[in-house]
């Protein structure tokens, strides 16, 4: 949560030290993008940002030479004022680790020319692990972790409260803590429900957030997450893990003992462990303690038990 904020703040910082700053998402064919923006006039030879480089299928000649192009695209382009270069990369669980492979050796190699390069990259906690342990990336074990959690939840509410203020709202401090709580620090959700509080209260033509603008724009926040978050994560969930999901909602938004869970799936532990262990390492579930889960994505129980029948007659119909 909140990752691409980061590496956009991350990246304003270095502007601001005179740095360059290319930004990717590590899609396929990042390699070739982050080779175009390091020398879009082509004043660096031997280079080439096509599929002759970094195709769908790269073999050891293929990554060489690609290490070696991004290499002295990148080492000239920190060359050229002497100031430096940051690279930042999200989505990181998404990457091809042969992309991935040929950066790392080229930013090592930057680094031991005394060059000042920065890279920093983001993902899914559970699944950027892959990529940092995956075979010739031992460099990016280097890298220090920061894992991302849930905004403090006084922090959010003196947020409400400031941004209220500056923009000539007024708000009782009980109503900002009851907004940060429906929020449970998750960032996004802090966004939206600020957002739509704040046009409750111009589209009533207030300048005060009371009790009922707070609880409409609240309803439209949960609206919105419902269908930009909650929704995508379950379309790309088998039947098997919905039913796991919706076997943890008997609890509310109470962690669940995995046993229980189990037993309400007519299932052993052992049964349900592969589901168990993708949807905690998708990050739509965690581990409170042993033997407990409970949902990483706010409002998720939420909104289970609000669809439940026809959730449940879709794994039906499958």
């Amino acid at each position: 949560m909140g990752k691409t904020v980061l590496l956009n703040e991350i990246g304003s910082y270095a502007r601001a030290l005179g740095w360059t700053v290319l930004d990717e998402t590590a899609s396929e064919g990042f390699c070739d993008r982050l080779l175009a923006a390091a020398n879009p006039d082509r004043r660096v030879g031997r280079i080439t940002a096509g599929p002759s480089i970094l195709g769908v299928s790269l073999g050891t000649v293929e990554l060489d030479r690609a290490a070696l192009s991004l290499r002295e695209a990148l080492g000239a382009l920190a060359k050229r004022d002497n100031s430096g270069v940051l690279i930042t990369l999200d989505e990181v669980q998404d990457a091809s680790l042969d992309e991935m492979r040929a950066l790392s050796v080229a930013i090592q190699h930057i680094i031991r020319e005394d060059r000042n390069i920065a890279f920093v990259f983001a993902g899914l906690p559970s699944m950027i692990e892959n990529v940092v342990n995956g075979r010739t990336l031992t460099f990016l074990r280097r890298a220090v972790p920061v894992e991302l959690g849930p905004v403090d939840i006084e922090e959010v509410a003196q947020s409400f409260a400031r941004t209220m203020a500056e923009t000539g709202m007024a708000i009782a401090q009980e109503v900002c803590e009851e907004l940060a709580e429906s929020t449970q620090g998750y960032p996004f959700m802090v966004q939206l429900v600020g957002y739509y509080v704040w046009q409750a209260a111009r589209k009533a033509g207030t300048d005060t957030v009371d009790k009922q603008r707070a609880q409409e724009g609240t309803l439209q926040a949960r609206r919105r997450f419902d269908a930009t978050v909650i929704e995508p994560v379950l379309q790309r969930l088998p039947g098997t893990a919905i039913s796991y999901l919706l076997a943890m909602a008997s609890d509310g938004a109470k962690p669940s003992e995995s046993g229980e869970v189990a037993r309400r799936l007519g299932k052993t532990l052992q049964q349900v462990s592969t589901v168990r262990a993708r949807l905690m390492r998708e990050d739509v579930i965690e581990s409170r303690s042993w033997g407990r889960v409970s949902f990483a994505i706010p409002h998720m129980a939420d909104y289970l038990n609000e669809h439940r029948d026809e959730l449940e007659a879709e794994i039906a119909s499958l």
